[in-house]
């Protein structure tokens, strides 16, 4: 399919309303491209289901991906996260449950789609939180988080900014720098961007598969397998969602 582009009306509307507390630290660190590379994932998860009714936050934090969901889709959004003091600071309103991204409370295939924004790279077994977010989806489940390119060069490029410059960039916007270079050592963990592709692609029929920033970034959206979903042809109305 052709790739999927966010418009300067649709960045313009969601920067427009865009909460004062919104995390000004990961926006500069990125140069403001997070509310850009979640808008671009929205919009192709939603190439890939027209008119989803509800929609799974995982692992929301304060909800930055909700956010942009609810200026570019009118559908119920459900945010799941670990950390209460996360949600309780949400920055909109909407159903919120407090679970870990291991062990998500909810029936199968009970959302049309499942997303998460910079956070998949946390888990100490990827594999099982994606297949989680797949066993909840109806159809669709779209990631972006922080990647980890096969090139050797990029990869050491991109540890010598998360250890030594991004900590003190966060810090020129307030942010305390030792909350920052934790950072690095997850980038240390993470498999390369060919080993995750290998890992998810078992685990659905993946459609799109794309890095940013040097590979520190990464973007995947993949369809539930038909004798995956088999439970959730009937109208998602008629459906419990615990």
């Amino acid at each position: 399919m052709n790739e999927v582009k966010v418009s300067n009306e649709e960045l313009q509307r969601i920067y427009n309303d865009l909460p004062k507390f919104y995390d000004r630290a990961n926006a500069m660190i990125s140069f403001f491209q997070d509310v850009k590379w979640r808008a671009e994932l929205i919009k192709t998860v939603k190439s890939y289901c027209n008119n989803p009714k509800r929609i799974l936050d995982v692992a929301s934090g304060k909800g930055e991906l909700s956010y942009v969901i609810s200026k570019l889709i009118k559908t119920d959004i459900v945010m799941v996260d670990y950390a209460e003091n996360m949600l309780k600071s949400s920055l909109i309103e909407g159903d919120k449950v407090l679970a870990s991204f291991y062990n998500l409370p909810f029936r199968d295939n009970v959302f049309d789609a499942v997303v998460s924004s910079f956070a998949l790279h946390a888990a100490d077994d990827i594999g099982a939180v994606v297949k989680e977010m797949t066993r909840v989806s109806r159809k669709v489940v779209g990631v972006i988080a922080m990647g980890k390119s096969d090139n050797w060069l990029l990869r050491n490029y991109v540890a010598f900014y998360l250890r030594f410059i991004q900590p003190y960039l966060a810090a020129l916007v307030g942010a305390k720098p030792l909350d920052y270079k934790y950072i690095y050592y997850i980038y240390r963990k993470i498999p390369t961007n060919s080993q995750l592709k290998s890992i998810i692609s078992k685990i659905f029929d993946l459609k799109v598969f794309k890095v940013k920033a040097l590979g520190s970034v990464y973007i995947f959206v993949g369809l539930k397998k038909r004798e995956q979903g088999k439970e959730g042809e009937k109208s998602i109305k008629e459906e419990k969602i615990v």
